[in-house]
């Protein structure tokens, strides 16, 4: 049997690691492709020589206190259980406290990557390279494959505006919108470049939905500190004006996906507004390949807001029980910061 590979934990615990997925997940971060670009209905034409959006980024270094280490305890004794790599980021947001298990490795995001892509689009809308009530075109022939649901919206020739497609890419996590929400900035590059402007430099997204449908390697890969420093930012207001970051997290408050992972143990009525993303299925167990979910967590009586970012990748888990493990992962940080 081959031995453990052990990742520091917080610096001070440490999450075990089988050699072989940990191969695997460096080989699919090395990967990397080439976007594709289709046409629409009444474009305006994506500009990838112009300079990407800048805006301050959050504080690269966010502080721990006596909270964040019993957090990150409570935390990793929950990963023990997966069967596979978890990395989890708990930023509060107004107090700038980071609690973080494997939280600056590399992993697949899925359709997670539809929030960045999300941002993104809208960078251009704010930079007047993208109208939000711009129509655009889309026949049949351009269906990217995803839920029966989805593809119904695309059986007929139809016009939906950008926001309308935004809307479609991050509530019910259509593939066919997030396709030609690509093609209109001219590919996953440009989604790459905004994300580095913004100060995170592991979001990785190099494949389009129809690349990763061709080769499921082509995976795109983030840590889950990126990600939750870029909805620290959204909800901070940095990453984006208030008119676009409030659409955004009303699109994200309004997810029909994942609805038993990081909403699956919180207090009824707690709002929620998150991003999902799921792997394929594993031929021989079955179990999804990765299960993530990451967004953000409005605390009671005040107390501010957690951006919570967990990925989960290689677990020998059905799928139901990731999305529970999930699930208590988001209540322990909920719990460590309600109760305070």
């Amino acid at each position: 049997m081959s031995p453990d590979i052990r990742l520091l934990v917080g610096g001070k615990r440490n999450v075990r690691i089988m050699r072989p997925l940990a191969t695997v997940l460096l080989a699919v971060t090395a990967l990397s492709l080439a976007s594709c670009n289709k046409s629409s209905s009444n474009p305006i034409p994506p500009a990838p020589s112009a300079p990407v959006a800048q805006v301050s980024p959050t504080p690269a270094l966010f502080t721990r206190g006596e909270a964040e280490a019993l957090l990150e305890q409570r935390l990793s004794s929950i990963c023990e259980r997966a069967q596979g790599v978890v990395a989890v980021a708990v930023i509060h947001v107004e107090k700038s406290r980071i609690a973080s298990i494997n939280g600056k490795a590399p992993l697949p995001l899925y359709s997670v990557f539809k929030l960045p892509l999300a941002i993104t689009v809208l960078k251009q809308v704010e930079a007047n390279r993208l109208k939000a009530d711009q129509l655009v075109h889309i026949t049949p022939d351009e269906l990217v494959p995803g839920t029966p649901e989805n593809s119904a919206l695309y059986r007929n020739p139809v016009d939906f505006t950008i926001s309308q497609l935004i809307e479609f890419s991050i509530s019910r996590s259509d593939n066919t919108s997030t396709e030609k929400l690509l093609q209109l900035i001219g590919g996953p590059a440009r989604v790459s470049e905004q994300m580095r402007a913004f100060g995170l430099n592991t979001l990785d997204i190099h494949s389009t939905v129809s690349d990763y449908v061709k080769n499921p390697k082509l995976v795109n890969t983030g840590s889950a500190e990126d990600i939750a420093t870029l909805l620290t930012q959204l909800q901070q207001g940095k990453s984006l004006q208030p008119a676009q970051s409030e659409l955004l997290i009303k699109y994200m408050r309004g997810a029909t996906t994942g609805l038993k992972r990081l909403r699956g143990n919180l207090p009824a009525g707690t709002m929620v507004a998150d991003k999902t993303g799921s792997g394929e299925r594993d031929a021989q167990t079955n179990a999804p390949k990765a299960t993530n979910d990451v967004g953000l967590i409005t605390l009671p009586n005040a107390k501010g807001t957690l951006a919570v970012a967990v990925l989960v990748t290689g677990s020998k888990l059905v799928a139901a029980e990731q999305e529970k493990l999930i699930a208590e992962l988001a209540r322990a940080a909920y719990d460590e910061y309600a109760n305070d």
